[in-house]
């Protein structure tokens, strides 16, 4: 099979000369196949799990902020304040975050959100001890608009994502677990 300078006559003499054996065509249209499938889940896999790790993150952020405003003795208007620009940001981020992800696509709202939680992260390192509660409340409310904004953008990733992985004939069933697993979380 070989020419009379050494060069393989065909793709897969290399693989013969490496003791591989070659593969039959039904071997290679169910490899292809099989590739094809894990090659369509990976990105579900990657941006499913981004935001779960994400969620978890961000209930820590918000606790850290809870926990902190305890033991700086804010009353529970003051921390409601703090959280305000935080659920606001809602609003306006997935109306843009919808357009964004359109124009864009899903990775670049996901990695923008994703950098603005870590941006939310150091901004609240600045959260100064010394400052008078109204300040704090300030900087901690402008600083959560970060936090809101970067939960809508990763938010959104994750549920397209979802959505575009789910054949058609299962939307409902998709739509009764996420109706499911939202409420549980809002309890």
């Amino acid at each position: 099979n070989a020419m009379a300078d050494g060069a393989p006559t065909s793709l897969d003499e290399p693989l013969i000369r490496l003791g591989r054996r070659r593969l039959q065509p039904t071997e290679t249209v169910a490899r292809t196949e099989a590739t094809q499938q894990r090659d369509a889940l990976l990105p579900f896999v990657v941006i499913s799990s981004t935001y779960l790790l994400f969620t978890i993150t961000d209930g820590a952020l918000r606790m850290i902020v809870l926990l902190h405003a305890y033991r700086k003795s804010f009353t529970a208007m003051e921390v409601t304040l703090m959280f305000v620009l935080y659920e606001l940001a809602g609003v306006g981020t997935n109306l843009a975050a919808g357009i964004a992800g359109a124009r864009w696509g899903i990775r670049a709202t996901l990695v923008t959100g994703l950098l603005l939680q870590i941006v939310t992260f150091g901004l609240l390192f600045g959260w100064e001890d010394g400052w008078s509660k109204s300040q704090a409340i300030l900087y901690v409310t402008g600083v959560q608009l970060f936090g809101g904004v970067a939960k809508d953008l990763t938010k959104l990733g994750g549920k397209t994502v979802t959505k575009l992985v789910t054949p058609e004939e299962k939307e409902t069933q998709l739509f009764k677990l996420v109706s499911l697993l939202t409420g549980w979380k809002n309890s």
